[in-house]
Formats: structure tokens, C-alpha cells, sequence
């Protein structure tokens, strides 16, 4: 286990340049979102974490994990700045440059056996991240049986806290589109399809 997966904490570079996926997204919106918003969760975490040693061994996953066991003082904040932080760092990574990245065989026939499609995956992933009202992420998710979840989550919150392994997040905060997207929420949804990484994705399934 390095750094980056205990305390402290640290900010994962992007897995490519920030115009790389431009036009989807600008290279103004994504740095802006990595380096001021992902990176102020790894901050607040770690900032949280120097006055606590005994958790400071605790990867992202058991902090979300065992909030009922942290003392009240900082529970919420690191239910919130734990939950930021991996959120983003799987989103970013889950990401690629145009064009499409493929799916293996294997993997598009288990999202047909759970979704018909991969449009249709696509579809109630939009529909899941419009449903939602104020911020939080679209997700897909899968539980220890392997089948598949399409959830709106609030906030920081994440599939860990429901006993579901995170795929795929689609970030709905503003921070995310709204620069380029305004108010145009399906736009940006359209677009994000552009490029996600369904072998990244494919391999948090199989990973599980």
C-alpha cells in the first residue's frame, strides 16, 4: 500500500493531459475540478486525520466503512471528505481521451444480461443523474453476486455505504459542467459518454 491510499492522503495526477478531452470537457473545467475541488477533499481529509494517528493507517474504503465507529467529533466530516475524495478520483479515472474506449466481449455481455444494452446502461445513467436535485453522482455499482446497480446518490455519498463495489461515477455537482454546460445538464451527459473508460470501468468490476 503507497501514500496515496492511507494518510497522507494524496492527489492523484490525471490519467491524461487536461485538454485531452476536449471538446466534451474543457481543459478550463477539468483542472479547475481536479486540482481545486478533488484536490480541497484530500486536504480537508488529511487535515482531519493529523490529530487522530489511530485511523491514520485506514484506506478510503474502510473510513467510509467504519464511520460508525469514529468518534463523533469527526465523523461527518469524514463521512463528506472521504466519500468527495474517492468519488473524484474514480471519476477522473474513469475517464479518457475520444475516441470511445472498447469493451471487451465479456464485459458488454454481462452489462446486456443486467441492462439489454449498453445504450440502455447509458440512458438510465443519464436518467439517474437528472434525477437528481442539487448535487450528488449518478453511479454504477455492483454487489458481491456480480449484478449490476444503477443508483442517484446525494452529495458525497457512495455505493460503499450500501455494500456496492463503485464503477462508474458521473458527477453531478456543478463544479462539474457548469462552466461549459450551464444549465444544460443533458448536454453535458451526452457528452461525458464520449468518454468514459469502459476498461477501466471493466476492470473495477472484475477487481471486485
Amino acid at each position: 500500500m503507497n501514500n496515496s491510499e492511507h494518510f497522507p492522503f494524496a492527489v492523484r495526477p490525471l490519467p491524461y493531459p487536461a485538454k485531452g478531452l476536449s471538446p466534451y470537457l474543457s481543459a478550463r473545467t477539468l483542472k479547475i475540478h481536479h486540482d481545486g475541488h478533488y484536490a480541497m477533499y484530500i486536504q480537508k481529509l488529511n487535515k482531519i486525520l493529523e490529530c487522530f494517528p489511530q485511523y491514520q493507517k485506514l484506506p478510503l474504503e474502510a473510513l467510509i466503512l467504519k464511520q460508525a465507529f469514529l468518534p463523533d467529533e469527526i465523523r461527518n466530516e469524514i463521512r463528506i471528505n472521504a466519500g468527495g475524495a474517492l468519488n473524484h478520483m474514480l471519476y477522473f479515472e474513469c475517464l479518457t481521451p475520444a475516441p470511445k474506449s472498447r469493451l471487451s466481449d465479456e464485459f458488454k455481455k454481462i452489462i446486456c444480461d443486467n441492462f439489454s444494452s449498453v445504450d440502455n446502461l447509458a440512458e438510465l445513467l443519464k436518467k439517474a443523474a437528472l434525477s437528481i436535485l442539487g448535487s450528488g453522482f449518478a453511479y454504477l455499482a455492483s454487489d458481491m453476486s456480480g449484478k449490476m446497480h444503477v443508483l442517484a446518490l446525494k452529495n458525497t455519498e457512495t455505493p460503499i455505504e450500501e455494500r456496492l463495489t463503485p464503477l462508474l461515477p458521473i458527477d453531478m455537482w456543478e463544479h462539474a459542467y457548469y462552466l461549459q454546460y450551464q444549465y444544460n445538464k443533458k448536454d453535458y451527459l451526452d457528452c461525458i459518454m464520449n468518454v468514459i473508460n469502459w476498461q477501466r470501468v471493466e476492470m473495477n468490476y472484475f477487481s471486485r
